[in-house]
Formats: structure tokens, sequence, C-alpha cells
């Protein structure tokens, strides 16, 4: 049986994010084991026509992703957590990320969706579990470290 030596975990802001990524930290330190944090900056086509630019829309995404990195790393100083913010859409992004870092493990948090988006749009978790070459883990929600 492989060893767990990379765990990469994907985050948004979300509550469910934040637990996932508390989950992934303590299994990590268990572990010994490395962890990178990924939080995929999507594309934006912003609203042109009131003044409203994609690449501001990206650079206030790109800020907000690197807080909420920092916060992680200060609520946890002992575990040395690397991060990556990259822009585009999260299925290939993440691939590329496990492509380049070869982890053992992707962790993220599950959200509740409203049906309609459900329906429409998908889940993010149930494209994962189509496209992904690693073993995937979803904290609930409601779950708390």
């Amino acid at each position: 049986m492989q060893m767990i030596q990379k765990i990469l975990v994907g985050i948004d802001g979300s509550p469910s994010a934040i637990n996932a990524a508390n989950y992934a930290i303590k299994l990590a330190n268990e572990l010994q084991a490395e962890i990178e944090i990924i939080y995929v900056i999507r594309f934006s086509l912003g609203n042109v026509d009131k003044g409203i630019l994609p690449i501001r829309i990206e650079e206030y995404e790109k800020e907000r992703a690197i807080a909420l990195v920092e916060k992680i790393k200060k609520q946890h100083p002992d575990i040395k957590i690397s991060d990556i913010e990259p822009i585009g859409l999260p299925i290939p992004e993440i691939n590329k990320i496990i492509e380049n870092w070869k982890p053992d493990l992707f962790i993220i948090g599950h959200h509740t969706h409203h049906f309609l988006e459900h329906l429409f749009v998908g889940s993010i978790e149930k494209k994962l579990l189509i496209n992904l070459k690693i073993p995937l883990v979803i904290i609930p929600e409601n779950y708390k470290c």
C-alpha cells in the first residue's frame, strides 16, 4: 500500500472549503505529508459596457485567494503549506496541478446545491469524480475538525 505523501486541497472561500482545508492540514500533519492548496480563479467575462473589466474581476479573485490562503497558513503555523492560484476552468487547472505535482490525494469540501443549479450546471464534485485519476475525499459541509 502506497503511503500518502502529498495532499492537494481545493478551496474556494466557502465554509465547507475551509473545513476541507482544516481536515487536509490535520491529515497532512498526522501523516507527515506535504500539502498544497489550490484556489482556481475562474475566467471572467466581466461587463465591459458597465466598466467591469474581466482582468479586474480576476485580480480581485486572486487577492481574495491569497488572503484566504494566508489566513489558513496563520491558523496552522506548524505545517508548511504551499499554494497556487491558477486562472482558468477548475477541472483542467486541477488536472494540470495533479499532473505536475503528483499528489496522492485530493480533498475538497462538499457544497449543497440548489436543484436548478445542479440540474443545469452540475456539481464540481461530480465532474471531479469523472475526471480525476487520484482518490478524492469530499468533506461534508457540516463537518468540523
